[in-house]
């Protein structure tokens, strides 16, 4: 999540302007571009390897029943709450960047350019979930969770089916080989999709191409604390397996690059270009993309198994807080790049100096306002002020984790 925050905060520093994207400033640097790229490849696919793996230990701990209203509590209620609140504020700051971006003459009033964002979007564009689309998506997985648990005890031969892939799942992980199966699970997957990469999600309501892609690595993750004691293996040959998915990363986004160059710059190439050709080139980025995810997401997934082998307080506390800072990060981070518009100073300072103040306001906001209220209690459960309680709490939470 907080690798989310630091990707969108680089948009603003593109040299081509993004399109889409409600900040824009003059310095720029194509650093952003490949740190955007490589980061963009992997992050939402850790995180629902991660979610699966968890969502997991939580229902084979507690029992469907209590998962389902843990889940609505910390998933369902922080996105509408979202949705009310949160999403609302970021289309106002975005209707403002967005009408900075115009010449002068053309811009409007902060309010009437709110409401002209509004009326361009349309009913459905009012609820669509902006930045907190992955909790409709986990939302999706959890009741795909839930239905495919209870067939399973209910239907011997599909167990046994989820039992064999389970195993050869959790082979391929002992080996150091998880990357091949996710490699071969998510070429279709990504191969359903409209642009290169998973698409963006633009409406109300998730697309289906787009949950079947992340059901990937969240099945992946929800099978691998079925079989947990291998988890170690991600961690065999994680160096070479980074290199290798940042290896094909570049060369993914070459390909990809080519297919926006096309699209968003038709006139650019010297000779039109066939929907055929086009089609031909997002098949190649999305066939490289797949291995480049994989390997990414194994390669990081076993430096943290690596680093954080035991438990730290410190990494607690940024866990919790990541996911205030998420939900609240996006209309602050386009706000700040516009703040900071003015100033002449390159790319790199600008950027370093959004993160520095958009972290430094969310953490604060955080501490203050969030982790002993009752808004903390909805996003991470109830903490306690005395640090020698909160740390007998932190140990019981590890062993439960490791030892349901």
């Amino acid at each position: 999540m907080l690798l989310g925050i630091a990707l969108h905060a680089t948009l603003a520093y593109w040299p081509d302007v993004f399109p889409l994207w409600a900040a824009d400033d003059p310095a720029s640097s194509p650093l952003f571009i490949v740190a955007f790229s490589v980061i963009h490849l992997f992050r939402m696919e850790a995180f629902f390897l991660m979610a699966g793996f968890f969502g997991c230990m939580l229902l084979a701990r507690d029992g469907a029943r209590t998962f389902a209203s843990h889940r609505a509590k910390r998933i369902a209620l922080p996105l509408l709450l979202g949705m009310c609140t949160v999403i609302p504020i970021a289309g106002f700051v975005w209707a403002w960047g967005l009408n900075l971006r115009l010449p002068e003459p053309d811009r409007a009033a902060p309010l009437q350019a709110y409401t002209n964002y509004l009326s361009l979007r349309g009913t459905a564009g009012w609820l669509q979930p902006m930045h907190l689309w992955f909790l409709q998506h986990l939302l999706v997985l959890y009741a795909a969770a839930i239905l495919g648990h209870a067939l399973c005890t209910r239907i011997p031969p599909l167990a046994a089916l989820a039992s064999a892939c389970t195993s050869a799942w959790a082979w391929t992980v002992r080996k150091g080989l998880a990357a091949i199966p996710l490699t071969l699970l998510a070429v279709p997957a990504l191969l359903l999709q409209e642009g290169p990469g998973a698409d963006t999600q633009m409406g109300a309501l998730p697309p289906p191409r787009i949950v079947a892609y992340y059901a990937v690595y969240f099945t992946a993750g929800w099978l691998l604390y079925r079989r947990r004691h291998d988890l170690p293996g991600l961690a065999r040959f994680w160096i070479p397996q980074l290199i290798l998915g940042i290896l094909l990363a570049i060369v993914s986004m070459g390909a990809s690059g080519r297919y926006w160059e096309l699209v968003l710059r038709p006139g650019a190439a010297p000779s039109p270009v066939s929907t055929a050709e086009l089609s031909r080139i997002l098949t190649t980025a999305q066939v490289l993309a797949a291995p480049a995810t994989a390997f990414l997401v194994v390669g990081v997934t076993g430096l943290f198994l690596r680093l954080c082998q035991k438990p730290s307080p410190t990494m607690r506390y940024i866990s919790d807080s990541a996911y205030w800072m998420y939900i609240v990060h996006l209309p602050l981070v386009v706000a700040l790049n516009w703040c900071l518009y003015p100033l002449p100073a390159p790319a790199l300072v600008k950027f370093t100096l959004v993160c520095l103040a958009a972290f430094a306001i969310m953490l604060g906001t955080y501490h203050l306002f969030v982790r002993y209220t009752l808004i903390g209690v909805l996003l991470n459960g109830p903490k306690l002020r005395n640090q020698r309680a909160q740390r007998r709490a932190q140990h019981t939470e590890h062993r439960a984790a490791h030892h349901p």
